[in-house]
C-alpha cells in the first residue's frame, strides 16, 4: 500500500518516486521544498486510498471495529490512568466512516471523567475543546462537524486523535489540515491516535511539523506506545 507508480524517468513523474529509488530520500528533519511537496502528494494519494477502503466497510464491520478499539482503550487507560476521576478526555464526533467511540466516551463519563470535543475556532490555529456529554446541545462547526453549543473550554488530559493512516513510529496520517499537530504541540496532552489496523503504512515520512503520538490504538490492539 505504500508503493507508488513505477519510475518513468520523467522529471514530472508522479509523486514520491524518489522513495522507491532511494528510501532515505525523505529526511525527517528536512525542509527541502521539493521533498515536502513530494511527501504532500504521496500523503494525499494514500489518504484517498485509505478513505475509500474505510468507506467500503459495512456498518456492522465499523461497529465491531469501534467495540474492539474501545476495549483496547480501556486496557491502555487502566494502565496509564487507573483513576479517571477528574481527568478530561477529548474524543471526536465521527465523520467519514470513522469509528464511533461516543459509547466508549459515555462509559468514561460514568467512571468520573469529564468529556470534551474539539472545535476549529480559528483557521490555522490550535483546536479548542468544548465540554460535552451525551444529549448536549450541538451546533454546526467547521466543515459542518457538530460541536457543543457552548463557549466554555476545557484543557484535556487525554486526547483521541482520529487517524486515516499510521506508522510504527507513532505518527498519524490525518486529513491534511494540520489542526491536531498544532494542538498537540501547544498543550501536550497524552495523545492517542485511534483508527483501523488496515491503515498501517511503512512510514508517513514525518516532517518537522508532525507531532508523534503517545499511543496508537486500532481494532487490532495497542499498536504503538511511546517508550514501550
Amino acid at each position: 500500500m505504500t508503493r507508488g507508480p513505477k519510475p518513468t524517468g520523467d522529471a514530472g513523474s508522479p509523486p514520491c518516486l524518489a522513495a522507491e529509488i532511494a528510501p532515505d530520500y525523505f529526511d525527517p528533519l528536512g525542509v527541502d521544498a521539493r521533498q515536502a511537496a513530494d511527501v504532500a502528494r504521496w500523503r494525499k494519494a494514500r489518504r484517498g486510498e485509505l478513505l475509500l477502503a474505510r468507506a467500503a466497510l459495512s456498518i456492522a464491520d465499523r461497529q465491531s471495529a469501534a467495540v474492539r478499539i474501545g476495549d483496547h482503550l480501556d486496557r491502555l487507560l487502566e494502565d496509564r490512568f487507573p483513576d479517571l476521576s477528574g481527568k478530561v478526555i477529548s474524543g471526536y464526533w465521527p465523520i467519514k466512516s470513522e469509528p464511533d467511540l461516543r459509547g466508549w466516551m459515555a462509559r468514561c463519563l460514568a467512571l468520573g471523567a469529564s468529556l470534551a470535543l474539539p472545535e476549529v475556532a480559528e483557521t490555522n490555529r490550535p483546536l479548542v475543546f468544548r465540554p460535552w456529554r451525551p444529549g448536549a446541545a450541538m451546533r454546526r462547526g467547521h466543515w459542518n462537524i457538530p460541536v457543543p453549543d457552548t463557549t466554555e473550554t476545557l484543557t484535556p488530559d487525554i486526547v483521541l486523535a482520529p487517524l486515516v493512516g499510521w506508522d510504527a513510529g507513532g505518527y498519524r496520517l490525518g486529513y491534511g489540515g494540520g489542526y491536531f499537530d498544532r494542538t498537540l504541540a501547544s498543550i501536550r496532552p497524552f495523545a492517542i491516535g485511534v483508527g483501523l489496523s488496515a491503515g498501517r503504512l511503512a512510514s508517513i515520512y514525518p516532517q518537522p511539523h508532525d507531532v508523534g503520538l503517545g499511543a496508537i490504538v486500532t481494532d487490532g490492539g495497542i499498536d504503538y506506545l511511546r517508550g514501550a
